[in-house]
C-alpha cells in the first residue's frame, strides 16, 4: 500500500468516526428535546381524545420514524415517551 492509499484510508476511516459521533450527539440532544417538547404539549393540550398527548404524540412519531427509518423522528417520539414515563413513575410514587 503507497503511503497515499495510507492516507486515504485513515482519512476515510477518521470522518467515519466523526460522524457517528455527531449522529450520536445530535440523537441524545433530540431526545431530551422531545422529553421538553412533550412536557410543553401536555401542559398546553393535556389530552386529545382522552389521550394522553405526551404519549399519543410520541408513539405516533416513534412509530413513523421506524416506518420511515427516520433516526430524528424516531428520536424526538422517544424523548416524548420518556417524558411520560417520567411524568407517570413520579405519580405512582406518590
Amino acid at each position: 500500500m503507497s503511503k497515499l492509499e495510507h492516507y486515504k484510508a485513515r482519512t476515510a476511516n477518521a470522518i467515519a468516526r466523526n460522524r457517528e459521533s455527531a449522529r450520536m450527539t445530535v440523537n441524545a440532544a433530540e431526545i431530551v428535546i422531545g422529553a421538553g417538547l412533550g412536557g410543553f404539549v401536555v401542559e398546553k393540550w393535556p389530552d386529545i381524545a382522552g389521550i394522553p398527548t405526551d404519549a399519543g404524540a410520541g408513539i405516533a412519531l416513534l412509530a413513523a420514524g421506524m416506518a420511515m427509518k427516520q433516526r430524528d423522528m424516531t428520536a424526538l417520539g422517544l424523548g416524548m415517551l420518556a417524558g411520560y414515563a417520567h411524568d407517570k413513575g413520579g405519580e405512582m410514587a406518590r
